[in-house]
């Protein structure tokens, strides 16, 4: 005896119909991407590209930055996707002279840098609190001797 299920999957069959198709050979998700915004000897890793913030997030950035005194120099901003964290401590070592790195939001990787390094609430986060602001800027000082 043939279930409805089989019948419908053997007329279909017949016509050239597949009803369940093959999924597509899984490309490699574990890759991740991080978005830089550097300015002189700080970098900033972001969680979103620094052209879709908002003026009021991209000033905020930059305030921060600035806030360090390393922020003399060009500025650039970049986005690149990494398998592995070794090929992302590669694609450091192509940015000039850090003498600081401030992680803004959450990040995946453990990542350990050649100077040093801040971990900070994303930059929304940032914007709504002025508490976490203040304790971004406590550990600025402390970490650099401000």
């Amino acid at each position: 005896m043939l279930t409805p299920e089989i019948k419908t999957n053997l007329i279909l069959k017949e016509i050239g119909i597949k009803r369940y198709s093959l999924r597509s050979k899984r490309t490699d998700f574990s890759e991740k991407s991080y978005y830089f915004y550097q300015k002189g000897n700080v970098l900033a890793l972001i969680d979103k590209p620094f052209m879709n913030f908002v003026k009021e997030q991209q000033d905020l950035v930059k305030a921060i930055l600035s806030s360090t005194k390393l922020d003399n120099g060009d500025e650039f901003f970049d986005e690149s996707g990494f398998h592995s964290q070794k090929e992302f401590e590669e694609r450091l070592t192509n940015t000039k002279d850090l003498k600081l790195v401030i992680l803004f939001g959450e990040v995946s990787w453990k990542f350990d840098f050649n100077c040093e390094t801040i971990i900070s609430p994303s930059i929304n986060q940032l914007i709504h609190k002025q508490s976490l602001k203040k304790e971004l800027w406590k550990t600025i000082k402390n970490k650099l001797n401000i």
